[in-house]
């Protein structure tokens, strides 16, 4: 299981959200310090690529060797 925590930040829009993916241990999985919780909306938000990339292989390795419908979250009897 991971969790998601933002990071403050500015951009050329002005305030912004970087969503960090933290592993069980708390630490984002880019390796970047994520620490800081929002408080209130924000006028941008946006995900972290890095984590998001190792998401990404986590996911995909869970398939290896997966019939292709399980790929796109059918069921079958």
């Amino acid at each position: 299981m991971y969790n998601m925590r933002a990071e403050r930040r500015e951009t050329e829009n002005g305030p912004g959200l970087l969503w960090h993916v933290l592993d069980r241990d708390g630490r984002s999985l880019c390796g970047q310090k994520a620490t800081v919780s929002p408080e209130g909306a924000m006028e941008r938000e946006d995900y972290c690529h890095l984590c998001m990339k190792d998401v990404a292989a986590t996911v995909g390795a869970s398939f290896a060797g997966a019939p292709p419908y399980a790929h796109r979250g059918e069921r079958r009897a």
